[in-house]
């Protein structure tokens, strides 16, 4: 899929900018053209269909070139936050054909084939060939792998492939090509924000803008002058930038993911920003859930996390797995063609339900409008 849809969008938006790290930037021709050579370069060091390719890297545009390129062959890409303590082990349990990442962000890894990339470029990685030819359509065949927050323990591998790639697609873009608006990523880019949502960004030629790292000044400063009119973060993110001084940017929409917004908080967004304010909430493993909208009365935000999206089902079920009726508390339950494929290894047992829901970790209950109400939270997005 990704193959298709970065041919597609080199030629629908050509020299527009899809990755902006501030100090580089990386049109979609780019993109499709750059992720051919490296495409070509893993796939003459040996790496096949169903191979995972570990990229140890910054976010900004040489992420974005090795996935889509590990795509390409039918590989399967793994990011993994170079700032995360864990990195090391994190790697040993992917078990990778091949390992990219640049100067100084991993120790010596006898026994992995390591390709360091130079500051800006590809190095050897990259080869002027054409790559493999493509692939037979496969819903099942992994694409990626993104890791939850590790909240709640060690941080998990959850594998998306082909099928929850297609169904995000189609929930995020539909048949529509273009007026994808450009936006600040509040996640690395391992993340499912970025990993899981690409092939949105690819239809829809969002332009996506990353720092160095996440600083409340720096995410304003940038929309500010990038003029965006969407912003989005986690409550704490969005509490941060609400301690930022000065005018506030012209905006459309504000966005929070990633848990529970205390009420306060949703009216301080939009009382300073003077724009609607909406949830988003899901766990990493279910790959879609649920939300508000922007023309939904001003309490649904505020005191829920909203309803399912189309083609999502939510359950609250009792200890013993029963559906409990609207009002009762229980666990938070989530359904749809996104859940992820599993987990790297071990994971956690019991994260699948006998019919296909996936187990949030959360708590709640559903109000009398269909809403959700989180009592308390452990999500491992």
């Amino acid at each position: 899929m990704l193959r298709l849809l970065a041919g597609e969008a080199a030629r629908r938006f050509g020299g527009r900018v899809a990755v902006d790290s501030g100090t580089s930037r990386l049109s979609f021709s780019e993109l499709d053209r750059l992720s051919d050579q490296v495409a070509a370069g893993l796939a003459h060091r040996g790496t096949r269909i169903g191979d995972v390719v570990a990229l140890v890297l910054p976010d900004g545009p040489q992420f974005a070139v090795c996935y889509v390129a590990a795509a390409k062959i039918g590989a399967v890409a793994a990011g993994v936050d170079p700032r995360h303590p864990l990195r090391v082990r994190l790697l040993a349990a992917l078990d990778p054909m091949i390992v990219v990442t640049m100067p100084g962000l991993l120790p010596s890894l006898p026994g992995l084939d390591v390709v360091t990339l130079p500051g800006s470029g590809y190095g050897t990685l990259a080869r002027n060939e054409a790559p493999p030819p493509p692939l037979p359509p496969d819903p099942g065949r992994p694409v990626v792998i993104t890791y939850t927050s590790g909240r709640t323990g060690p941080p998990k591998a959850a594998v998306f492939g082909e099928r929850q790639l297609e169904a995000i697609r189609a929930h995020g873009a539909g048949v529509r090509w273009g007026k994808g608006d450009s936006r600040v990523l509040w996640h690395p880019m391992g993340h499912m924000a970025f990993a899981t949502r690409l092939p949105v960004f690819l239809q829809t030629g969002r332009t996506t803008h990353v720092l160095p790292r996440w600083d409340p000044e720096a995410v304003l400063r940038l929309v500010c002058e990038k003029e965006l009119r969407v912003l989005h973060g986690t409550p704490a993110q969005l509490a941060a930038i609400l301690e930022v001084s000065g005018a506030p940017p012209s905006l459309d929409l504000v966005l929070s993911s990633g848990g529970p917004a205390a009420p306060e908080l949703i009216r301080r967004l939009r009382e300073r920003f003077g724009v609607p304010v909406c949830n988003r909430y899901l766990c990493t493993e279910a790959g879609l859930g649920l939300g508000t909208r922007p023309g939904d009365p001003p309490q649904d935000a505020e005191l829920t996390v909203g309803r399912p999206r189309t083609g999502v089902d939510l359950s609250v079920r009792d200890p013993a797995g029963r559906p409990l009726p609207v009002g009762a508390k229980g666990d938070v339950l989530l359904r749809s063609q996104a859940v992820m494929s599993g987990y790297v290894g071990d994971g956690e047992p019991g994260v699948f339900a006998k019919d296909g829901f996936v187990r949030t970790g959360d708590t709640g209950f559903l109000d009398e409008l269909g809403r959700l109400r989180l009592v308390g939270t452990e999500s491992r997005t």
